[in-house]
C-alpha cells in the first residue's frame, strides 16, 4: 500500500467521515417505526471498511504526477549542472590547451628571434673579419707600392744629389762672390732697418704713453660718473654716518648694463651695504661705456672696484 506524506492526511480523513456517514443513514432507513410487528432485537451494524489507496484517486495521481514531475525538474537541473560543469570544465581545458599553445608559439618565436640575432651578430662579426682583412691587405699593397717608390726616389736622389754636387763645385766660386755682395747689401739694408724701426718705436712709445694717458683721464672720468650716479641713486638709511664706506664690485656688459655686484668689503651696517647695492641696480645702465673701445672696455670697466663713500653724513 502507498501511503500519502503526512501534510496530504485531510482528503482521507474526509472521505472516512463521508463513508462512515452514509453507513449511518442507511441503517436509519432500513429501520420499520411501524407499531404492527414487535421490535426485532437490534444488531450490530456491519461495517464493511475499505482501505482507499490514496495514491490511486484523481488527487493522489496528481500530486504524483507533480512529484513525478518535480522529480525530473530537479533531475533535469541537475543534469543541466551537470553539463554546464562539464562545459566549464571544457572551455576552461581549451583555455589552457590555447594559453600553452600561445606559450609555446612565443617561446618558438623568442628562439627564432635569438637565433636570427645571433646569426646577424656573426654575420656581422664574418663581414668585419672580411673588412679587417681587405684593409690589411690595402695597407700592406700600399706599403709594398710606398716601399717601392721610396727606393725609386731615394735613387734619383741620389743621382740627382751627385748631380748637384757637381754644379755645385763648378758654381761654388760664383756663390760665394754673390753672398758677399748680398752680405754687403743686407748689412746695409740692416743699418737703415734698424734706423727706421728706432724711430717707429720712439714714436709708439709717444703714441701708447699719449694714449694711455688719454684712457687714465677717460677711466677716471668714467669712474667719477658711475660713483656719482650711484650716489645719486642711493637712498640714504638712518643710520648712515661720516667716514662709513662700502667697496663694491660692479660687473658690466659692454653695452654699459649692470650684470651683477657685491661687496668686497662692508661698511659694518648691513643696511648701508644694501642702499649703495639697490643704487647701483637702480641706476642699471652707464650708456657711456657703450661708447669705449672693446679692448679699453675689458680691461678697465668689466669689473670695475668702487669703494662708496658719501661725503655729507652727519656725524
Amino acid at each position: 500500500m502507498k501511503w500519502l506524506r503526512s501534510d496530504n492526511y485531510s482528503i482521507p480523513t474526509v472521505l472516512a467521515i463521508g463513508l462512515h456517514a452514509s453507513i449511518v443513514v442507511a441503517g436509519l432507513v432500513a429501520i420499520d417505526f411501524s407499531d404492527d410487528e414487535p421490535p426485532r432485537p437490534k444488531r450490530p451494524p456491519i461495517v464493511n471498511a475499505t482501505v482507499v489507496d490514496v495514491s490511486q484517486t484523481i488527487i493522489g495521481k496528481r500530486e504524483s504526477d507533480e512529484r513525478a514531475a518535480k522529480q525530473q525538474a530537479a533531475a533535469l537541473a541537475e543534469q543541466k549542472k551537470k553539463e554546464a560543469d562539464q562545459s566549464r570544465k571544457k572551455e576552461a581545458e581549451r583555455k589552457a590547451a590555447e594559453e600553452q599553445q600561445k606559450q609555446l608559439a612565443q617561446a618558438k618565436q623568442a628562439k627564432e628571434a635569438k637565433e636570427k640575432e645571433a646569426q646577424k651578430q656573426e654575420n656581422e662579426r664574418k663581414q668585419k673579419a672580411a673588412e679587417q682583412k681587405r684593409i690589411a691587405q690595402e695597407a700592406e699593397s700600399k706599403r709594398l707600392a710606398q716601399e717601392q717608390a721610396d727606393k725609386k726616389r731615394q735613387a734619383e736622389k741620389e743621382a740627382n744629389e751627385k748631380q748637384k754636387k757637381e754644379l755645385a763645385r763648378k758654381a761654388e766660386a760664383d756663390r760665394l762672390a754673390e753672398e758677399e755682395r748680398k752680405r754687403q747689401e743686407e748689412a746695409a739694408r740692416l743699418a737703415e732697418k734698424k734706423k727706421a724701426e728706432e724711430a717707429a718705436a720712439k714714436a709708439a712709445a709717444e703714441e701708447a704713453k699719449q694714449r694711455a694717458a688719454d684712457e687714465a683721464q677717460m677711466v677716471q672720468s668714467i669712474s667719477g660718473l658711475i660713483n656719482n650716479r650711484v650716489t645719486a641713486a642711493w637712498i640714504r638709511p638712518p643710520s648712515a654716518r661720516n667716514n662709513m664706506k662700502t667697496q663694491l664690485r660692479i660687473y658690466f656688459l659692454p653695452n654699459g648694463e649692470v650684470m651683477n655686484v657685491q661687496v668686497t668689503a662692508g661698511s659694518g651696517d648691513a643696511l648701508f651695504d644694501q642702499r649703495a647695492v639697490d643704487a647701483v641696480y637702480k641706476v642699471r645702465k652707464i650708456d657711456e661705456l657703450a661708447k669705449v673701445d672693446s679692448y679699453v672696455f675689458e680691461r678697465n670697466f668689466r669689473q670695475v672696484d668702487l669703494i662708496f663713500n658719501p661725503q655729507d653724513l652727519r656725524n
